[in-house]
């Protein structure tokens, strides 16, 4: 075979091959991109047999939307108030009780410290039946047969033996029975109320008489009462406080329907004469539970305040 045939053979291999590729093309692959155009190369109408419609398959996804949350760290506020501090409430005494409500007035020549102690004191020998103020006389006395009736004097010395205005070396019993018109019996009293401190007046006038608004008595006073025509007993006491009335008071032992107490017991009222013990003391009535005081009676005072 001559060159020129071979080459000429090449040629037409070459021209059916793009023949066969532009047929391939144009049958399977326009119609995918052409359905519904004539096709421009071969003027046919590519008319599928079935419409075909893509089936795209829908896979759920399941979406997450994470939203962040900012959680704020709450940090407290501290808010400082001014609150007021309660005020304190403090339990008061009986004697500061008696302060606040008048019933303690401080008058005569004891501080209040002296006043108030001397008040207290005083309450520690209360003993408001006959059995209790007969142990509180063996107490006093140091004697197992001592009997409250007689027990006044001994019982004023230890009041002010408690209240720190004696000396605790006293002997309390020295002052039972005794009597200040006995010459003994005035120096010893010399010897516990000296001159030099207290005073000593004798006012002879009936106790329930006399003028207490013009001479009043004072917390501290040692009072000698004397019986005189009329009365059955002489009495010793002291005054433990005196109220804002001007009304006197003491701790000391007296009779009663049931027998010898030791109790508080108002002396006088100067607006009521007929108020307190020194009446009631003068009084026909209260004659059998004991008269006194119609000689009038004797008062040792501490001339200032110590």
């Amino acid at each position: 075979m001559r060159s020129t045939d071979i080459k000429y053979l090449g040629y037409g291999f070459g021209i059916g091959a793009l023949v066969a590729s532009l047929f391939f093309v144009s049958y399977f692959i326009a119609p995918r991109f052409n359905t519904n155009k004539e096709n421009s190369l071969f003027g046919v109408r590519s008319t599928p047999s079935a419409a075909i419609t893509p089936t795209i398959q829908t896979i759920s996804t399941a979406t997450f939307t994470i939203t962040a949350t900012t959680t704020a760290t709450v940090i407290p506020t501290l808010t400082f108030t001014q609150t007021p501090l309660p005020s304190p409430t403090a339990t008061l005494t009986a004697s500061e009780m008696k302060v606040a409500n008048g019933e303690i007035s401080f008058v005569g020549p004891l501080t209040q410290e002296q006043q108030i102690k001397l008040y207290e004191a005083s309450l520690s020998f209360i003993a408001p039946t006959y059995e209790q103020s007969k142990q509180i006389s063996v107490m006093i006395n140091q004697l197992r047969f001592s009997d409250p009736s007689t027990t006044c004097g001994p019982l004023s010395i230890a009041i002010l033996q408690k209240a720190g205005l004696l000396s605790a070396d006293l002997v309390a019993h020295d002052f039972f029975l005794i009597n200040p018109d006995l010459g003994k019996d005035r120096k010893l009293i010399a010897s516990v109320f000296p001159q030099e401190k207290y005073s000593d007046t004798r006012y002879k006038v009936r106790i329930d008489q006399f003028d207490w608004t013009a001479n009043p008595l004072m917390p501290g006073d040692f009072i000698y009462i004397y019986s005189g025509t009329g009365g059955n007993f002489e009495h010793m006491l002291i005054v433990n406080r005196v109220d804002r009335l001007g009304r006197a008071y003491s701790v000391n032992n007296y009779n009663t329907q049931q027998g010898f107490v030791i109790n508080e017991a108002l002396l006088y009222d100067p607006a009521d004469s007929n108020a307190g013990m020194f009446s009631k003391w003068t009084e026909k009535q209260f004659a059998k539970l004991g008269s006194t005081g119609y000689a009038g009676f004797e008062v040792w005072r501490l001339k200032e305040k110590q």
